[in-house]
């Protein structure tokens, strides 16, 4: 499952007015057929109230909530309907974006003295800062059960970049040309998406990459800027765009295998996609009709409200959906007549409890690592049940350049090296190849390059 949620700074007003990686799921129930359970995941006691922005399909929840007696906002975990306040780097505010499987948390927190962010990993009640590039802010958006972190800290000359951490370590990513580049998500696999600027600034276009790899450009619904705010095993992304030149109004997108599409509107003039799951339903807010911003689930090509599959008679508006885990399981915000925002779950109705049941076992494939490759590299998948497995690479042709497994293996993680040449002992040329998997759940194809 790919951990999440990631709100980028300045995306509300704007919305308002990429690799390798596979899973095996079945096809979802239509959306138009699913019921929820609306659970409020309270608060820490201020007036203005809080806000869910990921979820870990363990049952643990991150976002924020305002402070009793203050305006300040602090980082919230909400652990199995146990509220907690992670506190901050000795500043004032902070906030949680994102959770793991082990509840480490990240996000942005203020240092002592200073009303700026400065990113984090809160891990068994310590928080600690991320550090950044020289600049005075940095903020982690994502963290994948592995531990890496993405996100983007200035420079001391006020360039913004993206950035991926892993053991003490922050490294900074490509670009596409630009001084603008953020990385908002991160799948099991280390496949990265976010948004970076062109030459000049001219656009921002959504991204996919892997850590240490080049930038690969999703483009645009045809507008002058794109973010990619999700992505999935299957390497598959969501986030918004605009869709055309000198026109205010955006449109969530879905792209898969080099495809963007626009996931529509609920009739209004916008919408934005934050997060999506490995059965592709996604998650975010939209326009109606009468420009009321409501909460969407988008699944099967069909876009609904989510306030049409709750009970009726709350108080409590959906305004955002943030994050859905494998479960179907829901988290956002929601907005009370008096103003008020609110933390909420969404639990589809019929399933066993309340989200946090723990991963589905499933066959994955994860492709290449690196990509591309420089001589060397691996290829790792999962198996759901012990069984036959092949692995053989081959040319755009279909050529076969090397089979490198074909045999049993046990149920569980598997690791393939594979040394850069082909059967007959010789180096492949430079150029793009795919690696095929087959199993008894399924065969996957994964794309890669190979450059020296």
């Amino acid at each position: 499952m790919a951990t999440k949620r990631r709100i980028c700074p300045g995306i509300a007003r704007a919305v308002a007015t990429v690799t390798s990686g596979a899973l095996l799921a079945l096809a979802p129930a239509p959306a138009s057929a699913q019921s929820y359970l609306l659970t409020d995941l309270g608060s820490l006691g201020g007036v203005k109230g809080s806000g869910a922005y990921a979820l870990n399909g363990t049952g643990v929840v991150a976002g924020y909530s305002f402070v009793s007696g203050s305006t300040n906002v602090h980082a919230m975990l909400n652990d199995h309907g146990v509220v907690e306040d992670l506190g901050t780097l000795g500043g004032t505010q902070s906030l949680a974006r994102a959770v793991n499987a082990s509840g480490w948390v990240v996000g942005w927190a203020y240092p002592t003295g200073f009303d700026w962010q400065r990113a984090f990993l809160w891990r068994d009640g310590t928080m600690t800062e991320l550090g950044t590039f020289g600049g005075i802010r940095s903020d982690a958006y994502d963290i994948n059960d592995a531990g890496l972190v993405v996100g983007s800290s200035f420079t001391p000359e006020g360039e913004e970049l993206a950035f991926w951490w892993r053991d003490g370590v922050m490294h900074q990513m490509g670009t596409l040309g630009g001084t603008i580049n953020r990385a908002t998500a991160v799948n099991q696999y280390g496949d990265i998406t976010g948004l970076a600027s062109t030459v000049d600034d001219q656009e921002i276009h959504a991204f996919l990459s892997k850590p240490g790899g080049l930038l690969y450009d999703l483009g645009t619904l045809g507008g002058p800027a794109a973010y990619g705010l999700g992505v999935n095993g299957l390497v598959h992304v969501c986030g918004w765009s605009y869709f055309q030149l000198n026109n205010p109004a955006t449109r969530g997108f879905f792209w898969a295998d080099g495809v963007m599409k626009s996931l529509g509107t609920l009739g209004g003039d916008f919408s934005a996609a934050y997060a999506l799951n490995d059965h592709d339903q996604i998650v975010g807010s939209a326009a109606r009709s009468d420009e009321v911003r409501v909460a969407f689930l988008w699944s099967n090509d069909q876009m609904v409200d989510l306030n049409t599959r709750v009970p009726p008679g709350g108080n409590l508006l959906l305004t955002d959906a943030f994050d859905i885990d494998e479960q179907g399981a829901i988290v956002g915000v929601g907005k009370r007549a008096n103003g008020e925002t609110r933390a909420f779950l969404l639990t589809p109705e019929g399933a066993a409890g309340v989200s946090g049941t723990g991963p589905v076992a499933r066959t994955s494939f994860a492709g290449a690592t690196p990509n591309p490759s420089r001589g060397t590299n691996r290829f790792d998948f999962t198996l759901a049940h012990a069984g036959r497995a092949s692995l053989v690479l081959v040319d755009v042709g279909g050529r076969i350049v090397r089979t490198l497994a074909d045999g049993d293996y046990d149920a569980g993680p598997q690791s393939i090296g594979w040394d850069g040449r082909d059967q007959s002992g010789a180096r492949v040329a430079p150029g793009i190849y795919h690696a095929r998997l087959a199993t008894a759940q399924g065969t996957f194809t994964r794309r890669f390059a190979v450059v020296f």
